[in-house]
């Protein structure tokens, strides 16, 4: 139990954190079915044969980045959070994900059902990223001085439930395909058990925070959901670092994206994998050895600035698209799990900064604004690159190219809108140090 005892961290965040560790032990079981590496596998080798070709890997694509499309929609629940209390916001979201999960259940298996499929799990997805948004706040408010360690915790307990219930789903879809009828609805109702206990949950000096977000100023910034895309280029305009931050960011992330659904793929189209193969490179490797690059990413974050971390935590990324890329080029499935392990070295690092990297940057009444800054713009490359990622490869099968050199171009394109990020992310390091000491914003 030494791993998930709160005794190493302030006393003031203790109870806070029991109430969390629950909420994130049963929850995470729920979140696995939605889970974008389990849900692009499943949708891949479940309705192959049943829809056409390019419907299905075009679905592969959206589904396998479900959570990055749903931040598009990160302003409207800034705005629909702001100035009201977090938890029980957070809590009605909850029973939303619930509910989209257990409906997965009765979906047919059919041209029509592999539709409905993938509208729920982007409902699901979409109701998820509130609580992705909403988050930081809390967090930023109960973990003062351990922040980074906590989220990490969280996220490599996280992680690896989501891995161990994937890997559980994906060895016995191998042998009983109809599993995922009784599957979903048991993730589900043992969802509901980090529902009760979110509820438990507080959060310090909440009345001075609803307070400082219901000022006429404060909610004059925010405005309405509609308004996003103006609040986006509000932020981007009046903070020019955070602008240039967020470009690196697009770039990095665009490349990333693009190599998901190749990969999905290829792992069924080039090397022959089922259910299990495939989710054990997508989702088993990275995500039960990502734990272990967690410790150590933290302790670089709670010293560093977030530009300083991306400018040497990027290239992580960029190692793993490479090893994607040599072994469809090779056919050698081997450099397939050498690219899973530098993925999990990314995630570890990757799942703390996205929570926490853009308070580096804002002022604590307006945090949500950047988060939700930072999460429209992923949601923007979320629906473009893996569709931009499909539509290459399937330009390049209409020409009567083979399965590995179409997806090997893909990954090539990939590969290097990735390095692009990571050299970005150094050259705004420079910039800035030139400019003085990095500053980092106060809890």
């Amino acid at each position: 139990m030494g791993y998930f005892s709160a005794g190493r961290f302030h006393p003031m965040a203790r109870p806070s954190y029991r109430v969390e560790l629950v909420t994130v032990l049963f929850f995470s079981i729920t979140l696995a079915v939605v889970d974008n590496a389990f849900v692009s596998v499943y949708v891949k080798q479940t309705f192959a044969g049943v829809a056409p070709d390019v419907l299905l890997n075009f679905v592969v694509a959206l589904v396998g980045s479900a959570s990055e499309i749903a931040n598009i929609l990160s302003f409207f629940w800034v705005s629909m959070s702001h100035g009201v209390r977090k938890v029980p916001f957070i809590n009605g979201l909850q029973i939303a994900v619930v509910a989209l999960v257990a409906a997965l259940a009765v979906v047919p298996h059919s041209v029509g059902g592999l539709l409905v499929f993938a509208s729920l799990i982007m409902l699901a997805r979409v109701a998820w990223s509130g609580i992705i948004l909403l988050r930081p706040t809390v967090w930023r408010a109960n973990y003062r001085k351990d922040r980074a360690s906590v989220v990490g915790r969280f996220s490599s307990i996280q992680q690896f439930l989501v891995a161990s219930v994937g890997m559980v789903l994906g060895f016995w879809l191998d042998r009983v395909p109809d599993l995922f009828e009784a599957a979903a609805p048991a993730a589900a109702l043992l969802g509901l058990v980090g529902v009760l206990a979110t509820r438990k949950l507080r959060i310090r000096r909440e009345r001075s925070l609803l307070a400082d977000e219901q000022h006429p100023e404060r909610r004059r910034r925010v405005g309405r959901p509609w308004q996003g895309p103006a609040i986006v280029w509000r932020v981007l305009r009046q903070d020019r670092r955070f602008a240039q931050f967020m470009i690196c960011m697009f770039v990095l992330g665009f490349g990333n994206i693009m190599v998901g659904p190749m990969l999905v793929i290829a792992l069924r189209d080039q090397f022959g994998f089922g259910y299990f193969g495939s989710l054990l490179v997508t989702s088993a490797v990275p995500y039960f050895l990502m734990p272990l690059a967690v410790p150590l990413w933290a302790r670089f974050l709670d010293r560093a600035h977030v530009v300083q971390f991306r400018s040497i935590h990027s290239w992580s990324f960029c190692g793993s698209a490479l090893f994607f890329l040599l072994a469809v080029v090779l056919d050698a499935p081997a450099l397939l799990f050498a690219g899973s392990i530098l993925l999990a070295i990314g995630y570890g690092g990757g799942t703390i900064a996205w929570n926490l990297g853009h308070v580096d940057f804002s002022p604590p009444a307006e945090t949500s604004q950047y988060m939700a800054t930072h999460v429209t713009l992923n949601g923007v490359r979320g629906l473009l690159a893996p569709l931009l990622s499909v539509a290459l490869y399937e330009r390049l099968r209409a020409w009567d190219l083979p399965v590995s050199t179409s997806a090997a171009i893909v990954l090539l394109i990939a590969f290097v809108l990735s390095c692009a990020g990571g050299v970005g992310f150094i050259l705004l390091q420079r910039s800035m140090a030139k400019a003085g000491p990095f500053k980092r914003r106060a809890a």
